[in-house]
């Protein structure tokens, strides 16, 4: 009775985790995607919020992250992990290293096989984009569209290897 008694209210928690995750917040205060331009840390290319938007047909992430940060560590892999399995989609991805310093990343991203194409890193140098998102804690991660309307936020680390990550955000995601 003991056993059954566990199992049943384990099961209620986790159910609940997960209808928590795929609640999208009511009104959220950062409506759309933030104007930016920022280079790709290793191409140096201009990434510009209008022409990333246009390149990814269903959606972008956006997440902040630092090397010093240890939490930011810890999740990264499988922030990576989970977003190769958007690879074949049109869903972007783009890494913002903030407060943090060149050398660094570098040797914290060799730790990774190439990322996929639709993967950017970017480095917030002057902390522009984290005041834009209104984000002051790492890590954090936003949900847009493809029209750039807010869709989620994930504060904290989240465990995105979980299938009930990849099953909300293409909820999300679809039109």
């Amino acid at each position: 009775m003991v056993i059954l008694s566990a199992t049943l209210s384990y099961s209620i928690y986790e159910k609940r985790k997960i209808e928590i995750l795929s609640q999208e917040a009511e009104s959220p205060i950062l409506q759309k995607l933030p104007d930016f331009q920022l280079d790709n840390f290793y191409t140096k290319d201009l990434i510009e919020r209008e022409k990333y938007l246009a390149k990814y047909k269903l959606g972008v992430f956006v997440h902040f992250w630092g090397t010093w940060c240890g939490p930011c560590e810890a999740e990264l892999p499988d922030f990576i992990s989970f977003a190769k399995k958007f690879k074949e989609t049109d869903v972007g991805f783009l890494l913002v290293a903030v407060n943090d310093d060149d050398k660094k990343i570098k040797k914290f991203m060799k730790r990774f096989s190439k990322l996929p194409n639709h993967m950017i890193i970017v480095h917030d140098r002057t902390g522009k984009m984290m005041s834009k998102f209104g984000t002051v804690k790492v890590p954090e991660t936003f949900l847009f569209n493809q029209k750039g309307k807010h869709l989620n936020k994930y504060t904290g680390p989240q465990n995105w290897d979980s299938a009930g990550f990849y099953k909300i955000a293409t909820k999300f995601l679809s039109p």
